[in-house]
């Protein structure tokens, strides 16, 4: 044999035993535990989302889920860290909204949310809702947009900045209904619905789970919910969708994202078992308490999801007049 054809033979058995070694550590995923990274602090709806879930997984997969929150940079940092770390299913996204948000928000991103990573399963969606102090004279969403009208700019809207899901869920809605209010960035959700309580605010439309326990303590009045339906928990509030304004209905989300490039194998036992374990009545009970809708859905349908939401989000965020950073 020449030494040609003896390379060539050597080259290809090298490629098989490469081929065969990534088979067979797919095969036996997960072996070590793995890291989710959280694109926002502690304590916020994607995080407790996310710890909850990664509690349930890690008895389906028989491994540690390790949760890090990186936070920064409308969730670039997050997504910058994780697109960059090996495909091998160890180090994965907490995806949420941001995917699609971001992408029209910023003049430059580290990476591209929609090449650079790979949908693996959606756990939970989660709706806005239309909330009022208490001391404005309105108990519905159609006397608020009459209010509005009567006293254009007059009503201050509090979001958690610009570009927030806060103030995004707010500029839809107004985009639709015809409301006239000043916006007021805050530093945050905290700090927005916290205006609203104490009236230096009049209107917000912060996440359900966000806002639900000011809600049941009589110190917000819920006007609409920004969902196709009503939900459970406020089984009297209106759907946007029910008062006429369909266009209007926005939801939030939390899923699991990994690097492009991650194995099949991985991505299909990440799946299995987020079905596996979405179908835990503990599980659900906590996470519809906390005001989320569990919603498992496939890499498929996910990714799909996250590319239709994009190119709805830019069309908000060009028609509201938000000019990227």
């Amino acid at each position: 044999m020449n030494k040609l054809a003896n390379s060539a033979l050597r080259a290809a058995v090298l490629a098989a035993a490469a081929c065969m070694a990534t088979a067979a550590g797919a095969a036996g995923y997960p072996e070590r535990a793995l890291t989710w990274v959280v694109p926002y602090p502690p304590g916020g709806t994607t995080d407790v989302v996310a710890r909850n879930i990664a509690q349930a997984m890690s008895k389906v997969m028989n491994t540690s889920i390790v949760v890090e929150n990186k936070a920064g940079a409308g969730g670039q940092i997050a997504m910058a860290a994780v697109a960059r770390s090996a495909p091998d299913g160890y180090t994965l996204l907490v995806s949420d909204a941001s995917l699609a948000t971001a992408p029209s928000l910023y003049k430059t991103m580290q990476v591209d949310p929609l090449k650079d990573l790979s949908a693996v399963s959606l756990f939970v969606t989660v709706p806005h809702i239309l909330v009022a102090n208490p001391s404005l004279p309105v108990h519905s969403l159609a006397d608020l947009i009459a209010l509005t009208k009567k006293t254009p700019g007059k009503i201050n809207f509090s979001s958690g900045g610009v570009g927030s899901p806060l103030h995004l869920a707010g500029e839809a809605l107004r985009l639709q209904t015809g409301l006239q209010w000043t916006h007021v960035p805050y530093k945050g959700a905290g700090p927005a619905i916290l205006a609203a309580v104490s009236g230096e605010a009049q209107v917000a439309t912060p996440s359900l789970p966000s806002a639900l326990p000011q809600i049941q303590a009589g110190k917000l009045r819920a006007l609409a919910v920004t969902n196709p339906t009503r939900v459970p928990l406020l089984p009297d509030v209106p759907s946007v969708a029910e008062l006429g304004y369909p266009q209007a209905a926005v939801f939030g989300w939390v899923g699991l994202h990994a690097p492009a490039g991650t194995p099949p194998e991985a991505l299909q036992a990440l799946q299995d078992a987020t079905a596996q374990a979405l179908k835990d009545p503990d599980l659900r009970q906590r996470l519809q308490a906390q005001g989320a809708d569990v919603a498992a859905l496939d890499a498929a349908q996910y990714g799909e999801l996250v590319a239709r939401e994009a190119a709805r989000w830019r069309q908000v965020v060009q028609a509201a007049g938000i000019r990227p950073v």
